[in-house]
């Protein structure tokens, strides 16, 4: 499978997983049906953007990284690996990885606090429930797929070559 086919499964796949566990986290925290929530207390809709983008951009990065790279491995490819060889393997891949995930959580948290100021400092204190679950569903979706390309992406870069 080719670098842009790979991609596009992963994303797709991100987007679909970010998107259901969005909608149930929603119903989770906020319940069903209710008329509004308020941006902050007693619903904290604002607020809850933290948690959301944490866990999204946590998530969306590593785990595709993960699946990714171990089917992108060098050893995989048929390829001597080791600390001589600058194969991406052992600490050296753990770091990347890492790098790559909290970058992708910092920018997760700059577009939490980024809504969050939109609902605080917006003309209203609330939002319709209908309206709000579908603000969640593109916000869990949008940055999720976000999260994916960006990772996989400096992935590829950082393999050089990939094939399957």
């Amino acid at each position: 499978m080719n670098r842009a086919a790979r991609l596009r499964r992963e994303q797709v796949t991100s987007g679909i997983v970010n998107f259901v566990l969005s909608g149930a986290f929603f119903f989770g925290v906020f319940g069903f049906g209710k008329s509004s929530l308020h941006f902050a207390a007693p619903d904290n809709f604002a607020l809850d953007f933290l948690p959301q983008s944490a866990a999204i951009a946590s998530m969306s990065s590593l785990v595709p990284l993960l699946v990714v790279s171990g089917r992108t491995s060098p050893e995989k490819r048929g390829e001597r690996t080791g600390p001589r060889t600058g194969a991406a393997t052992g600490p050296g891949t753990t770091a990347f990885i890492v790098r790559t995930v909290l970058s992708v959580v910092v920018a997760g948290i700059v577009g939490a606090g980024l809504a969050a100021a939109f609902c605080f400092l917006g003309p209203g204190r609330e939002i319709g429930w209908s309206l709000a679950l579908a603000v969640k569903l593109v916000y869990g979706t949008v940055p999720g797929v976000s999260g994916t390309t960006f990772a996989l992406n400096r992935l590829f870069a950082h393999h050089g070559r990939e094939t399957a």
